[in-house]
Parts: C-alpha cells; structure tokens; sequence
C-alpha cells in the first residue's frame, strides 16, 4: 500500500512539473515576441502636413537621414540610437538650439509621433506613418 501512495504522489508530481515548464516556455517566448527593437522600425516615415515636410528615413545602424522643410531647412544624418535598442522614444539633435522628440507606437511598427522643438520650446507635432 505504501508503494502505491507513493507511486501516486510521484506521478502527480511529474505531471504537475511538467505542466510548470511548459507554462515558463510559453512566457519566455511572449517575452522574446514583444521586445521590439530600433532594427525592427528600419524604414522611412513621412508627414502628412501640406504645409511642414518631416521625412524621418531610419537606417541598420541607429542613424536617421532627416529632411525638415519648415521654419527652417535641414537634411542631414542623425543619430537615433543603438540599433538593439528596445527604447520608445528618442532624441533626434538637429542643431544646437533644435531637436526632435521621436515617439514610436509599441504595438504598431508603422506609426510614430514627432514634436520638434526650438530652444526648448514646442514649434510643431505630427503623426508620421511608415511610407
């Protein structure tokens, strides 16, 4: 009879670590899927506005060619971030007074938000999408 029981609490215990593992497996893959990283959002994003020109063209490597047609004009490389980076948001410096806050959707790769600023102050906010 002791045989039995303890053949019992045995079985139940591989059952019930077998079932554990699998469930760690299962998180551990939701995990991987969710991190996404500055290489998944390679790719150029655009505005939409008539009157103001934000193309925001993300490379491999963690730098952006930028092309601002506004109150001012500027196309140039910018460094965005290292490419394994999984930050939201990024500083992009145009100049020494102007820079642009880079904000990107974490579920949706195709959308991101630009504000860009002069001397610390808000001059215009967009919505860009991936072109």
């Amino acid at each position: 009879m002791k045989k039995v029981i303890i053949s019992i609490i045995f079985i139940s215990l591989m059952v019930s670590c077998k079932s554990v593992n699998n469930n760690i497996a299962d998180n551990a893959v939701k995990e991987v899927e969710d991190k996404i990283t500055l290489k998944d959002r390679v790719g150029l994003y655009k505005s939409k506005s008539p009157y103001f020109v934000l193309n925001i063209d993300l490379k491999n490597n963690g730098y952006a060619h930028v092309t601002l047609k506004g109150w001012m004009v500027y196309n140039g490389m910018i460094k965005v971030g290292e490419p394994d980076s999984e930050d939201k948001i990024f500083k992009l410096q145009v100049d020494n007074i102007t820079y642009i806050i880079l904000e990107f959707n974490n579920k949706n790769l195709d959308d991101a938000k630009a504000s860009i600023f002069l001397k610390d102050v808000l001059q215009q906010a967009m919505n860009l999408n991936k072109a």
